[in-house]
């Protein structure tokens, strides 16, 4: 529902410094957050001073920390009843030193605990000298440390505005997940401000770019984050809305619990929590190691690789018992979302991209459970870690392997692109080695050089193609490889799953179709639902996703279908399987142009018939519609419905004139060497 907009107005300016001046003046923002207060330390012992907070479950900040320096003084951390020089941990220093500290006058630290260690596992936290307790402080019991705090959801007033989760991330950040917003509010921008609901009494708060003066873009499901201004945190503020201020009407907002009900972390700069050396690292390729350390019933295991912003890494024990196979293996893919690292616990239960209960599937899309915990991750110099934990025997025969340490384990590993629904998409590098083993429990042994591969030279993509019909009107719809780099990635700007449709032969050609057209579709993307990873039936749609069956019946009523599925909501076109395949292997990086490309492509089809339906578009067709798989995600591409074709070469196959103008340049060639 669209909201009418009142008809007066404050100018930005003054709205802007009325807000600033409520906060500033009886409102009043807060004294600097610190994070959650532990304790002082006593006063006059070396000088000692210093008042120590929590900054989240891993760090601690000391403020106005004093200290002459003497003696051999370090910071140190334990569970005991008391500070004890043998009991508990050293802690290093802000700059994760474990050298003696330095002098101190009115400091302000940020101190990072030792991997394993956090607020709530320790009782105290003390400077000590030698064999002596300098001074500490005492970590209550109970002890609540600051941690994110979700609030919910944007309510949906306007503009399309709403969201998933919003996520406080410290006193000043908020990262907002599936941001909506058509962006065309006339003065719309990020708003908050104090007191029970949205209103013209707030501030701007800068968008996912940092802009105060560009109002909020259009949002399609975006994840960002943005930050308060100035000294303002999230303690000072009652709502976060999206807000037009030209017609002081509020898009949707959500609602900042109260501070007595916050626990956030302050914002701090970044501090590196050292992480310790695994026992055990084995190269698994050029471009990718893997790392573990096995305790008891527990395997740490860090993946390291240089991939690209948005590939993962997937890593574990194969499907089969006696080599390697990607079908039934258990494996965790790993990545960076944005800035934060997931390891996320797969079932490999098909050659496909995951659908309903079939394909490559997190488990706990299958009725299964993720079993990784205390994920953590780095990025530096181009490489990329990730470290997770996971149980050797999850109790989960259905989705999980059991490792027993003591044999030799057979692995599989592969490298590739996280899709824009955050799952997994087709591998492009994995496993060459159908032997490769691993024995979880041997003798520690590191067998790893630093990784320094270069990244992959930049290719020049082939050009999208383009197949109007005027004279043609029937298309035959089959599968292939999408191309790599290339091809459907270049095309679409979307990682794909590693097949795509062929149109009349060419690769997700771009169809331009009339309006009171008819146009027949001869599909032969498999029919047996029995088999996932070829069983592709067709259908027309306004979603650019595709992958039907997968959605959520909330998310069906979003979309409109029109054709290739029945008011039931099942699919009709699917008809005999036809693939094409790269018998010696996929040549898209070398082929300069898609029709060298395809000259290396071999169709193989399985008995059958193919399924046959005639579309119209009429005039409740939308200008841009897409061809798609029913059964899974990113494999079509466009439909332009026009009232008149537009100006140009009609009724001929792209690739048909690619190969034409190919035979006029030879024969040209020719003519011209005997002139």
């Amino acid at each position: 529902m669209k909201m009418s907009c009142c008809h007066f107005r404050l100018e930005p300016v003054a709205v802007c410094l009325l807000a600033l001046a409520m906060l500033s003046g009886q409102g009043g923002a807060q004294t600097t957050y610190y994070g959650k207060q532990i304790g002082s330390f006593p006063t006059g012992q070396a000088g000692l001073d210093g008042t120590v907070y929590a900054v989240d479950a891993n760090r601690l900040q000391i403020v106005g920390f004093s200290f002459d320096g003497s003696g051999t003084a370090q910071f140190r951390a334990g569970s005991t009843a008391s500070p004890s020089g043998v009991e508990g941990v050293q802690v290093p220093d802000e700059q994760g030193r474990t050298t003696p500290l330095g002098v101190y006058s009115n400091g302000k630290l940020v101190i990072a605990l030792p991997a394993g260690t956090t607020v709530d596992s320790i009782k105290w936290f003390a400077v000590w000298s030698q064999n002596s307790n300098l001074g500490h402080v005492t970590i209550p019991d109970n002890f609540v440390y600051p941690s994110p705090r979700r609030i919910g959801q944007f309510t949906r007033y306007a503009h399309g505005v709403r969201s998933g989760e919003v996520t406080i991330l410290n006193a000043k950040s908020f990262r907002i997940e599936s941001l909506h917003y058509d962006g065309a509010g006339p003065e719309g921008f990020f708003w908050a401000g104090t007191g029970s609901s949205p209103s013209r009494f707030g501030f701007k708060v800068p968008d996912h770019r940092g802009s105060f003066d560009q109002r909020a873009p259009r949002y399609t499901g975006q994840t960002i984050e943005i930050m308060l201004p100035g000294d303002v945190t999230v303690y000072d503020i009652r709502w976060l809305s999206l807000w037009c201020i030209a017609f002081t009407q509020n898009f949707g907002h959500v609602t900042i619990p109260s501070p007595a009900d916050l626990n956030v972390p302050p914002l701090v700069e970044d501090v590196v929590i050292p992480p310790r050396a695994l026992d055990n690292c084995v190269e698994l390729s050029r471009d990718m190691q893997v790392s573990w350390t096995l305790t008891g019933d527990s395997l740490e295991v860090e993946l390291a690789g240089r991939v690209e912003d948005g590939d993962y890494m997937a890593f574990g024990p194969s499907g089969c018992d006696d080599r390697t196979c990607m079908v039934g293996s258990d494996v965790t893919v790993a990545w960076f979302d944005s800035d934060v690292p997931r390891a996320v616990d797969y079932t490999l239960r098909a050659y496909s991209q995951c659908s309903g209960t079939s394909g490559v599937c997190p488990d706990n899309r299958v009725s299964g459970t993720d079993d990784n915990v205390n994920i953590t991750g780095r990025q530096n110099n181009g490489i990329t870690r990730i470290r997770y934990s996971r149980p050797i025997n999850t109790g989960d025969a259905t989705n999980d392997k059991v490792i027993d340490p003591s044999q030799n384990t057979y692995i599989s590993w592969a490298i590739g692109p996280i899709n824009p629904s955050g799952v997994a998409a087709k591998h492009h590098t994995r496993v060459q080695a159908p032997w490769l083993q691993l024995m979880f429990g041997r003798q520690a042994a590191d067998e790893c050089e630093a990784i320094n591969s270069e990244a992959p030279p930049p290719v020049t993509p082939w050009p999208t193609r383009y197949i109007k019909g005027d004279d043609v009107t029937n298309f035959t719809i089959r599968i292939g490889p999408t191309g790599g780099r290339k091809g459907y990635e270049a095309i679409t700007g979307l990682p794909s799953w590693g097949i795509a449709w062929f149109v009349n032969d060419l690769l997700i050609p771009e169809l331009e179709l009339k309006r009171g057209y008819n146009y027949t579709f001869i599909v032969e993307g498999g029919d047996n639902s029995s088999i996932p990873a070829q069983y592709h039936p067709f259908y027309i749609t306004d979603d650019p996703k595709g992958g039907y069956v997968q959605k959520t019946d909330a998310e069906k009523e979003r979309v409109r279908v029109f054709a290739g599925v029945s008011e039931t909501g099942m699919p009709t076109a699917a008809g005999r399987y036809c693939e094409y395949t790269s018998p010696n292997g996929d040549t898209s990086e070398t082929s300069d142009t898609f029709e060298a490309y395809f000259n290396t492509l071999q169709l193989q089809c399985q008995p059958g018939q193919a399924a046959r339906f005639t579309w119209t578009p009429d005039q409740n067709t939308p200008n841009l519609v897409y061809y798609h798989c029913f059964t899974h995600q990113y494999l079509g591409w466009k439909i332009r419905v026009v009232d008149e074709f537009t100006s140009g070469a009609v009724g001929v196959r792209a690739r048909t004139l690619a190969v034409v103008g190919a035979l006029v340049a030879g024969a040209l060639s020719v003519l011209l060497s005997r002139a």
